[in-house]
């Protein structure tokens, strides 16, 4: 999936409400299909943040071409 396809589907405004616990219910949210999509789809957003920030610190750290040529 692409970052915006993700992104697009990652949050929804007018579900805000949807889950908000109430001081009267004593049980515990059920968990739906609904849910574990939304959480699967946290999981892969972070996993692309995550890969996107390996490839930054690598560019940023990694050896360049005059380094690599220097003999020590």
């Amino acid at each position: 999936m692409s970052d915006k396809s993700i992104l697009n589907e990652y949050y929804n405004p007018e579900e805000d409400l949807l889950d908000m616990a109430r001081a009267s219910s004593t049980r515990r949210p059920r968990l739906t299909l609904r849910h574990l999509n939304k959480l699967r789809k946290v999981k892969e957003l972070r996993d692309m943040e995550l890969a996107a920030h390996r490839t930054f610190v690598k560019d940023m750290y990694g050896a360049s071409a005059a380094d690599e040529d220097a003999e020590f």
